[in-house]
């Protein structure tokens, strides 16, 4: 970032920041201005819907940056950078940026009762699917799927309900691997079959063999339900750590957040308006 110290006092005012043109008035932190070449080159890392939309965004990143930049001079922080797994090492200025949140945007972190209301209030989330364990005889499509159809049709009418006579069937005449097993699919979940197939399985009740044949593009099955578990909601105590997590990073959001408005209520800001300072 380019910064002079050319005052601000244009007598233009602040304007919205919504979108920004190429002859958007200048943007000015305490009297040091955000070059606008710095804008038009931080805008290649924001997506927006438009040029003057992704000049705007560059714009309030800047602003924030220097008003955290800033900050940590005022308070003498060193730059201590850290390096990933891959071996990169942190840039000085973000080195800084971690450090000063890290030092003065103070979380408040999740407590165990925090994690639980989070459990309860999004159970949906984390309630594991139904399993199904099933079993199919499929007839290939060949010479043709109408000639399948008719042989599942007669399969299915000598078989009726018997699972004696479907394991039976499944290892002579099945077209699956799994005809070794009498026709034993295992456990599968919702998206693990073809949508016919699994559709056909669903409308099954434990132990029922499908009365009519259904079709896929790996040819025609019979269906049988052997066993259904139904939907499970996942103990709090599996899942408690997954949710500190997610709580811890949207603590942190909000305490960076919050910390930039206080940084930008205290701040002489010209040329556009910096949302954090309404917060």
């Amino acid at each position: 970032m380019t910064a002079t110290s050319t005052c601000g006092g244009c007598g233009s005012g602040p304007r919205p920041a919504a979108l920004r043109g190429p002859a958007a008035a200048p943007v000015f932190v305490d009297g040091i201005e955000i070059d606008e070449a710095d804008i038009a080159a931080e805008a290649q890392n924001h997506a927006a819907d438009s040029g003057p939309a992704a000049r705007a965004t560059a714009a309030r990143a800047l602003v924030i940056r220097h008003l955290l930049l800033a900050r940590a001079a005022a308070i003498g922080l060193v730059p201590e950078p850290e390096t990933d797994a891959d071996g990169r090492r942190e840039v000085d200025a973000e080195a800084l940026i971690r450090q000063l949140l890290a030092l003065e945007a103070e979380p408040v972190q999740p407590g165990r009762d925090e994690c639980q209301r989070y459990w309860r209030t999004h159970q949906l989330a984390f309630t594991a699917p139904a399993i199904f364990e099933a079993s199919h005889i499929l007839f290939a499509p060949e010479p043709d799927i109408e000639a399948a159809t008719a042989r599942a049709t007669a399969a299915v009418a000598e078989v009726g309900n018997s699972e004696t006579a479907f394991r039976a069937l499944a290892r002579t005449a099945s077209a699956c691997p799994s005809g070794a097993l009498g026709g034993a699919l295992g456990q599968v979940r919702p998206g693990d079959l073809a949508p016919e197939v699994e559709a056909a399985l669903v409308a099954l009740s434990p132990g029922h063999i499908s009365a009519v044949p259904v079709a896929s593009r790996f040819g025609v099955h019979i269906m049988r339900l052997d066993h259904r578990i139904a939907p499970q909601v996942v103990p709090f105590e599996a899942v408690e750590a997954r949710i500190r997590d997610r709580l811890a990073a949207r603590a942190w959001t909000t305490a960076a957040a919050r910390y930039v408005a206080g940084l930008a209520r205290g701040a002489r800001i010209e040329g556009l308006v910096l949302e954090a300072q309404a917060a």
